[in-house]
């Protein structure tokens, strides 16, 4: 008997080693602050590409970055996570699992992180969430943005595929939030920021949603969604967009912005797409020349394209157009065009270093709107940013 028992004693053992970490600690309101304050103290730009951070060289796409962040704070803090698994939509992703037994502590989370990548998305992280209610008490860092990839049916109705997620990191005293994601193609990079979001919610499982854990989903609002004239089933223009976003920043600021605080956004979130192209144009002929000159599959093809970017992109424009228009009319600016050439110095300061020459916001504005660039991965970076026309350029085989 004293033999059964021990033995027993010993899988116990054994089992419980197993697990990707013991959960020592549940989760609490006091935890979800902690979980804030590391979100916006440790969860950092560079966290996954620096070569010094605990965590360097962990692959993401904007899913990814989300739920590692949380993976993260939870293993070191002893807490407890469990994931929807998008094969069967089911919550048995989970820091209990025992499929990385021989590993050691640190290398089992990293896999345990790949293993809930390969397995999650967009559309569970609907589903691990829950909306909440607008108000600056419970909008802080670690609520996350999330549009769910949507169906091609859908798709055709509201215009975009959805599939993206941002990290609230900081919420501003005039209401401008500040987000950090990742984007695709999944790889080891720096994460991005933002204080100027493209789009609103393409469903109800999407929106400014919190963790499934401390808090109740009887704690979920639907107020997000009756507000600006809301509604899945439809193709939003840029002013309903911006309007959406407008309403829920004058419920959680505390002063209102600036007309140069407005333009410094909408700029900055234009310098940063126009990085991330460099990067994206820069890597996706990197992996073609890697190959021997042959395209890529037709997947990592398009996830190298860039038309999801340049659409942004063009949004962004506009949107500064519009913002320089209402400038005009509303501040009586002397001698404004009341047009985007009104911030064309502006422009002018964010540098653009494509690889091939330095240049400019302004001057890539003017060569988008002449449809110069092209987002079709297939092409060399000369003709990707404009400098040789298709014709005369290089194309993968």
């Amino acid at each position: 008997m004293k033999a059964f028992l021990l033995t027993t004693l010993l899988l116990l053992s054994v089992h419980g080693q197993a697990k990707v970490w013991d959960a020592t600690n549940t989760w609490s309101e006091a935890y979800e602050e902690q979980y804030s304050q590391w979100i916006k103290d440790t969860f950092k730009y560079d966290i996954f590409s620096n070569p010094s951070s605990a965590w360097y060289g962990i692959p993401t796409d904007c899913a990814d970055a989300v739920y590692a962040a949380r993976i993260i704070f939870a293993y070191e803090n002893s807490l407890p996570v469990n994931f929807t698994n998008i094969e069967n939509m089911r919550p048995n992703l989970s820091n209990e699992m025992t499929s990385w037994d021989s590993l050691s502590a640190k290398e089992k989370v990293r896999r345990f992180i790949r293993h809930v990548s390969d397995l999650t998305s967009t559309q569970t992280l609907g589903y691990d969430t829950y909306p909440v209610q607008i108000s600056r008490e419970t909008f802080r860092p670690g609520i996350i943005f999330v549009n769910p990839t949507l169906s091609r049916e859908d798709e055709n109705i509201v215009g975009t595929r959805g599939g993206h997620a941002e990290t609230l990191i900081q919420i501003e005293e005039n209401g401008f939030i500040r987000t950090l994601y990742s984007t695709t193609p999944s790889k080891v990079r720096d994460l991005i920021t933002t204080r100027n979001p493209y789009s609103w919610p393409i469903s109800r499982l999407g929106g400014f949603r919190a963790w499934k854990a401390a808090r109740t989903p009887s704690l979920a609002s639907p107020e997000q969604f009756e507000i600006a004239g809301w509604s899945p089933q439809i193709r939003p223009t840029r002013k309903q967009i911006y309007q959406w976003h407008e309403t829920i920043r004058r419920q959680i600021r505390l002063r209102p912005p600036t007309i140069d605080e407005r333009s410094d956004v909408v700029i900055e979130s234009i310098c940063n797409l126009w990085q991330g192209r460099v990067d994206a144009v820069t890597n996706a002929w990197k992996a073609i020349q890697n190959n021997g000159g042959r395209c890529l599959s037709t997947d990592l093809m398009d996830e190298h394209a860039t038309t999801k970017r340049d659409a942004r992109l063009r949004e962004a424009y506009g949107q500064l157009n519009d913002l320089m228009f209402w400038r005009k009319n509303e501040y009586n600016i002397p001698d404004a065009l009341g047009d985007i050439k009104d911030a064309k110095e502006l422009l002018k300061r964010c540098p653009v270093l494509t690889g091939l020459r330095a240049t400019d916001a302004w001057e890539l504005f003017l060569k988008m709107i002449d449809n110069h660039l092209v987002s079709d991965s297939t092409w060399s970076p000369a003709v990707r940013w404009g400098e040789t026309f298709k014709q005369r350029g290089q194309q993968c085989r």
